[in-house]
């Protein structure tokens, strides 16, 4: 398993992929690395990006795969030159490890804070996902 791609590690339900981390930790060797590892969050809205000429840039899972040499789902969300239509991409909470960086660093990318699947009315994920990346992440990076 390439663990570059990452693994779902919490659902858009709320439910923890016990196995999924085990899997994981075994395939990275995480264990090894002891104490000397770091990781790395990102929060931010759905489809938060901008428009720089013809293309979108700086979405969460786009900036994390860039900077941190993962491979998280990214957003194909143009359609010729244009943006169409916001669409979620990141569901609940994805995990991946990051290449070629010393010391062991894990990334987490999150499930857009404002997502329109959810509506209005549901913001206890976010809330609850946003809290989980501030008391787990060592860096938690915030794109606006």
């Amino acid at each position: 398993m390439k663990m570059e791609q990452g693994m779902q590690l919490i659902d858009g339900n709320g439910k923890f992929n016990v196995d999924g981390l085990k899997d994981f930790m075994t395939a990275t060797e995480f264990a090894q690395s002891g104490l000397s590892y770091v990781i790395v969050a990102i929060i931010g809205s759905q489809s938060s990006g901008k428009q720089v000429s013809n293309f979108l840039t700086s979405w969460k899972s786009t900036l994390m795969n860039q900077t941190f040499h993962t491979n998280f789902e990214e957003m194909d969300a143009y359609n010729g030159s244009y943006i169409r239509f916001r669409r979620q991409t990141t569901k609940g909470i994805w995990i991946a490890k990051c290449s070629d960086i010393d010391p062991f660093t894990i990334a987490m990318d999150f499930e857009g804070t404002d997502s329109n699947e959810r509506g209005e009315d549901d913001t206890a994920f976010e809330k609850q996902s946003t809290l989980f990346a501030l008391a787990i992440a060592d860096v938690v990076l915030i794109n606006m």
